[in-house]
């Protein structure tokens, strides 16, 4: 008996849904309801995205602009509000993002966030504030020499000379030959009324 070649590939094509198992009936029905594909991504998730982006290609006011309507229709989204003060912060809006980022708990935010929230408490001069995100950050991150330099700073313009040295003791040890340190801590030396140890440490510093 000769086959036709529509039914030599049915034929074919049973033999090898039969080999690997396929379920027929499952694998001809396309339905979208069958399948049971992902639900649709709503409005405010997609503006959520959307705000995102815009914010990652530094167009920082249609991204606020995104933020402020994603927010109003779903105020409750923190992760939104810190994103949305984190581009207020990028665009001089301190004060704004300031306000935003005390609604949040610092436990809450990430790393970077709390770095951002304790350089606006620099700038409003609420050194105790920038102070204690900065220890905290510092007991997990001990080797980040940059937050080590501004705390010891910091330390230094609110008086708290003796903390302000041992942070500085920390840094030298990693940067023995970093001029710069080395004068700053001279200089706390010398407010803190030890002027022989700045003396000594000064000398370090200049060519004989």
């Amino acid at each position: 008996m000769k086959l036709s070649f529509t039914s030599v590939f049915l034929l074919y094509f049973l033999c090898c849904s039969i080999s690997y198992g396929i379920d027929i009936e499952k694998q001809v029905s396309l339905n979208p309801d069958e399948q049971g594909l992902e639900e649709e991504i709503s409005d405010w998730k997609a503006r959520w995205e959307l705000a995102k982006v815009l914010s990652y290609m530094k167009r920082y006011k249609e991204s606020l602009e995104e933020y402020q309507k994603l927010l109003k229709e779903k105020p409750d989204i923190k992760e939104a509000k810190y994103e949305m003060a984190n581009v207020l912060f990028w665009v001089g809006e301190r004060e704004q993002a300031l306000e935003i980022f005390k609604q949040i708990p610092i436990e809450q935010m990430d790393n970077k966030t709390k770095l951002v929230v304790a350089e606006l408490y620099m700038v409003q001069k609420h050194y105790d504030k920038a102070i204690a995100i900065y220890q905290s950050y510092l007991k997990e991150n001990s080797t980040d020499y940059k937050i080590r330099l501004k705390l010891a700073e910091v330390l230094s313009w609110t008086k708290q000379y003796n903390e302000s040295l041992s942070q500085y003791q920390i840094l030298l040890k990693a940067f023995p030959n970093d001029i710069q340190v080395r004068r700053k801590y001279a200089f706390v030396l010398i407010w803190a009324g030890k002027n022989e140890e700045a003396v000594e440490q000064l000398k370090q510093t200049l060519t004989p």
